[in-house]
This record gives C-alpha cells, sequence and structure tokens, in this order.
C-alpha cells in the first residue's frame, strides 16, 4: 500500500476499518439505506494490488477511496460514537499526510502529461510519415503505369486491327 495510506492503517485506532463492516453480525439492518458505496482497507490493498486492469489508475482514486472508508462511518455513527470520532480523526491525519504529498502527486501527473504528449506527438509523426511514404509510393506506381501505358499505345500503333480485335476478345474471354 502507499506509504501514506499504510500509516493510516498503522494508527492503534484503524482496526474497525480494516475490513468490510459486517453489516449482518452486528445487526445494522440499514446500513446500505445510509451507506451506497462501502469501503474499508482491505478492500483499498485489494483494489491496488489488482494486476488485472481493475486496480486504482491512480493515487488520487485511492486517496477518494481512503476519505470514503472515514466518511462511511461519520455518516453512519453517531458524532459521540467511538467509531465516528475515531474515522473523524484519522481522516484529518490522512488530510494533513495528503497535503504534504500533493505537491509530488502535482508534480508527477504533470511529468505524466508531458510524457502522454510527447507519445501521442511521436505517434501522429510516425502517422505522417507513413503517408507521406504512401503518397510518394503511389506516385511512383502511377508514374510507372504511365510509362506501361505509353509502351503499349505505342506497341499497338503498329498491330493491324484485326490483330487488335483479336487481342481485346481474348482480353474479354480470360
Amino acid at each position: 500500500m502507499y506509504s501514506f495510506a499504510c500509516q493510516i492503517t498503522q494508527h492503534k485506532w484503524a482496526w474497525p476499518f480494516m475490513q468490510p463492516v459486517d453489516v449482518k453480525g452486528l445487526g445494522l439492518h440499514d446500513y446500505y439505506e445510509v451507506i451506497d458505496k462501502p469501503m474499508d482497507f482491505s478492500t483499498i490493498k485489494n483494489q491496488m494490488e489488482a494486476k488485472d486492469g481493475t486496480g486504482y489508475k491512480n493515487v488520487r482514486e485511492i486517496c477518494a477511496d481512503v476519505r470514503l472508508v472515514f466518511k462511511n462511518a461519520m455518516a453512519y455513527n453517531n458524532e459521540r460514537d467511538d467509531i465516528h470520532v475515531m474515522a473523524k480523526t484519522l481522516l484529518a491525519k490522512f488530510e494533513e499526510k495528503w497535503l504534504q504529498l500533493l505537491p509530488k502527486v502535482i508534480e508527477e501527473e504533470t511529468r505524466r502529461k508531458v510524457e502522454e504528449a510527447e507519445a501521442q506527438s511521436d505517434i501522429q509523426l510516425a502517422q505522417e510519415a507513413a503517408k507521406t511514404k504512401m503518397a510518394r509510393d503511389l506516385c511512383e506506381i502511377d508514374m510507372h503505369l504511365e510509362e506501361l501505358r505509353e509502351m503499349v499505345v505505342q506497341k499497338c500503333r503498329f498491330v493491324s486491327y484485326s490483330k487488335l480485335n483479336n487481342i481485346i476478345f481474348r482480353l474479354h474471354l480470360s
């Protein structure tokens, strides 16, 4: 797990948020009426480790889910409940860590955008070069065809009308 998220999970108050809420075991019958998208740190860890393309695309997606863990706890539990207080405290600690990390995240995002733009530019240049080569090749083929037409016309000038009809007739048969 990213170190900033991992640090939060190491906190002594993080234990209630490490696994999905046991809705049935705790008898929380209205949980899914209050919480639209349950989230916990084991789910976040699994998403981070996913190799099948279903995982997080960037650090901001991870942060959104870390926030969701704590916001869900605060939404479901009363302000005076221990879980609410723990979630609020850990969210504040997380936001402090995030603010420290944010300049590096922005720098990395900027670097990636520049790399992607350069890669896109390289692709466009390669495509343009390929199109130019194809146009040049087509031009050469056209010139060669014109030369062949001229040769055929020159040779046909000396062919008698009957021989020419015979050639045309054979071409139509094939």
